[in-house]
């Protein structure tokens, strides 16, 4: 398996954008985690109550089993852990409300991030993609329709991260060079359909339920617990509580010591 992951080629600049047929909507349709029902108060935002989010004990168990096959080099899952650098990451946008809330915060407070957009929702607000990578935040790709990539087949997986490529390459000029599974539900055939599209997996250390909006003092109580060296925050671009509750999370992290670095920065030795 090693053997073919190396062998596969990333993508070329001229490739024709890959599309997503009507028969692969309906595939994954049966593999959602999170089946787009909309808000009353809010139809842009897609309710992630029923989001079914890798608990830290699966994750350790999933890099454990992929350490025996020398696959772990292909999946960030923690950053080095000296000079207590930190990496903050955004999933499911973009947001035509928040993600201009949170690149606002984010560049008032100096601090970088990165964005795992979802390809539908970058289709359907490309200027927020704009925003968020001419303020020079690193966008990343959280496949096409926010499905478990378990679930599909080998093709299906890979058009999910192919055509959020397409979308993402055409928004802002560049490969996108970092994907985020849904839920972190991932295998040895998911990694490879990352790898073959250019994409290095990135996990999770901190999960805070900020999608839960439950309520800003017991968010931020749970952002700053367990915060740690190497660490990457997850997220997500959507939460009310999140906008809320940022600036003093950042404050706290940077009044301890901490120090907010990109993804490439927090993988250096």
């Amino acid at each position: 398996m090693l053997a073919l992951l190396i062998t596969l080629s990333y993508p070329t600049v001229d490739k024709k954008p890959h599309q997503v047929s009507k028969q692969h909507q309906q595939a994954v349709a049966i593999a959602r985690i999170n089946p787009a029902k909309m808000l009353n108060t809010d139809p842009d935002w897609v309710d992630a109550s029923r989001e079914v989010d890798a608990d830290q004990g699966r994750l350790d168990q999933q890099l454990k089993r992929l350490s025996k096959t020398e696959l772990d080099h292909f999946v960030i899952r923690r950053g080095n852990i000296s000079g207590l650098k930190i990496a903050l990451t955004f999933d499911d946008g973009p947001h035509p409300l928040y993600t201009p809330k949170l690149v606002q915060i984010l560049k008032e407070a100096n601090v970088p991030a990165t964005f795992f957009m979802i390809g539908h929702m970058a289709n359907s607000y490309p200027d927020m993609v704009k925003l968020a990578a001419s303020n020079g935040f690193e966008i990343g790709n959280h496949t096409y329709s926010h499905v478990t990539l378990t679930k599909l087949t080998d093709e299906q997986a890979d058009t999910e991260y192919r055509a959020t490529n397409d979308i993402l390459k055409k928004l802002t000029g560049k490969n996108p060079r970092y994907c985020r599974p849904p839920g972190g539900d991932y295998d040895l055939n998911v990694l490879e359909a990352a790898y073959g599209e250019g994409l290095t997996t990135v996990l999770w250390t901190d999960d805070p339920g900020d999608y839960t909006n439950p309520g800003d003092q017991i968010l931020l109580e749970t952002e700053t617990a367990k915060v740690s060296a190497g660490g990457i925050i997850l997220l997500h671009d959507g939460s009310q509580d999140t906008i809320d509750t940022l600036p003093k999370f950042i404050a706290s992290c940077k009044r301890r010591g901490f120090r907010f670095v990109t993804l490439d920065e927090l993988r250096k030795p």
